[in-house]
């Protein structure tokens, strides 16, 4: 029964007896082949199939769905999306436990319905042109409760769109409430997350699922799908940009405190620009700034941005890199068109650019060589990779600027310390910020292996606490989070050395002199910065230890 009812879903139900037996025997080998290459992992994806797809099937009753609800659940089963999850864990080279499960399973359960309805979704249309026995969500909408085919795809949507936010939430509450997950079922949740991103975009792109043309014999419709038989009408095709846009457009929509912008802001109080060149140093700034954040992601094999999955856990690391790279190029387009009347604009671009690939070098460097740097080493890698680009803020509105009152060193000290101030407040609320957990996951820096800044302090101040952290930061194996209680273990290390205690007075006295920098340049200029003391407010706001 098992393997008639596959074979039928393979779409080989209508073979002869004969041939019938051929294929048993064919499936038979091949299967049989499958798990003595595979082992274990291979005979227990096939138990998934067996047990979550195909058995499942066998017992399905061919009638049409009650009600909407009926119809989602009957379609997780057809669909196959347990299998879908069995296919994933092989992929990953791991195999989640009946416990497992159960502690995902109010997860796995949103997920199946997203899968199964993202699948009717785009796949309706072929349905219902095709000559197989329809099951689809939208035909049950259409024909239980009356409504059009736009509205029963719109409720789809609609329902998709929704699971798909209460599934946001239920990873954020599991991050926050659950202590003690194994690596193995994080990895899985968030390589679940990319797997839904993934077949939502699949099924929007594949040919599969796209209407198809009527048989070639009809004269009516012959002439829309001749295929040009010429290289020349052939080479005329445009193929647009998204693939190039989409992890940019994807960077773009995430949350974001805009800080960049609120400099910007903030600074043309002084500087009195007029709109089209603020709206220029903010492109250029928010290009570069998006174009790090990709690029960082990928180089620290971040699972999250911003509590969503990270650009390249959605399209790929290849293609992030390619539109990271435009994105530095479209920064330097829009300096270009300004070359004449500001020479000196892209050399401060490009200078920038340097100074925050060599502070990048070392922060990399450091994590590969599982080097312990100096609090003065670490201050002088923030000041290439974070406080650079305030810096090329200051430098671009300057030179766009005619007012030569305004104090460009002074400012260049106030924003260097707000860089600091800026990646240390960073690196205390992945320790220590609930709300940044939720984000990023727990304690995110030490899964990548980063040197942070109480990390170093911990390690300058303890040596036995370094031999045992920097131990564990070695061991560690690329792109798989630590234990949660090796990151308890750390933590606590970090803890009892002192070092968040230092870190959290380092940044009350960043707050002290950067109050008395900006009180410092109101005097100079004779104008009050409210915009500032807001940006600076907005940093000074981080609770103690």
């Amino acid at each position: 029964m098992a393997t008639s009812a596959l074979r039928a879903s393979l779409g080989v139900g209508t073979l002869s007896s004969i041939q019938g037996l051929k294929g048993n025997a064919f499936m038979s080998r091949n299967l049989t082949a499958f798990m003595t290459k595979y082992g274990a992992d291979g005979k227990a994806l096939m138990a998934r199939c067996l047990d979550n797809w195909v058995q499942p099937q066998e017992s399905v009753v061919e009638t049409e769905p009650a009600n909407f609800e009926d119809s989602v659940a009957s379609r997780v089963v057809t669909v196959g999306t347990r299998v879908i999850w069995g296919i994933l864990e092989f992929s990953l080279g791991i195999l989640l436990s009946d416990e497992d499960i159960k502690q995902i399973r109010h997860i796995l359960d949103v997920a199946d319905r997203i899968f199964a309805n993202t699948n009717d979704y785009f796949s309706w249309e072929v349905e219902r042109d095709g000559d197989q026995r329809v099951q689809n969500t939208v035909k049950t909408v259409m024909d239980r409760e009356g409504k059009s085919e736009q509205q029963a795809k719109e409720k789809l949507r609609a329902a998709i769109l929704e699971d798909e936010r209460k599934y946001q939430l239920l990873m954020k509450q599991f991050a926050l409430s659950t202590i003690d997950v194994p690596a193995h079922v994080w990895r899985f949740l968030v390589m679940l997350e990319v797997l839904l991103g993934g077949h939502h975009i699949w099924s929007a792109a594949c040919e599969r699922y796209k209407s198809r043309a009527p048989s070639v014999g009809n004269p009516s419709v012959r002439k829309e799908i001749i295929i040009p038989n010429r290289v020349e009408e052939a080479s005329s095709v445009a193929l647009g940009n998204s693939a190039l846009l989409d992890p940019v457009h994807y960077i773009q929509s995430l949350p974001s405190k805009n800080m960049r912008s609120k400099v910007v802001d903030a600074l043309n109080i002084w500087f009195q620009l007029p709109h089209h060149l603020v709206d220029t140093v903010k492109g250029t700034v928010d290009d570069l700034h998006n174009s790090t954040l990709i690029l960082d992601d990928i180089q620290d094999s971040s699972y999250l941005r911003r509590g969503f999955a990270a650009t390249h856990h959605v399209f790929g690391s290849a293609q992030c890199i390619n539109s990271a790279t435009y994105l530095v190029a479209q920064a330097a387009s829009r300096l270009i068109v300004h070359n004449e009347q500001y020479p000196a604009l892209i050399t401060f671009f490009l200078d920038g650019l340097k100074e925050l690939a060599l502070g990048q070098s070392w922060d990399l460097n450091w994590k590969s060589t599982g080097y312990c740097p100096s609090t003065e080493e670490y201050m002088a890698m923030v000041d290439g990779k974070t406080g650079v680009m305030f810096d090329m803020i200051i430098r671009m509105m300057h030179c766009f600027s005619s007012s030569q009152t305004v104090p460009v060193p002074e400012l260049s000290q106030l924003t260097k310390l707000l860089g600091r101030w800026y990646q240390v407040r960073d690196d205390y609320q992945n320790l220590q910020d609930e709300q940044y957990t939720a984000q990023k996951g727990l304690c995110e820096d030490l899964d990548e292996g980063k040197l942070s800044y109480p990390l170093t302090v911990c390690c300058n101040t303890d040596p036995t606490a370094q031999r045992i952290i920097m131990g564990i930061l070695r061991q560690r194996l690329p792109g798989t989070p630590l234990q949660f209680n090796v990151k308890m273990q750390i933590l606590d290390l970090i803890r009892r050395s002192g070092a968040l205690q230092q870190t959290w007075e380092l940044l009350q006295k960043f707050k002290k002199q950067a109050d008395a920098a900006l009180s410092n340049l109101e005097a100079i200029t004779g104008v009050p910065n409210e915009g500032f003391r807001v940006v600076l407010t907005l940093l000074g706001n981080i609770p103690p230890p």
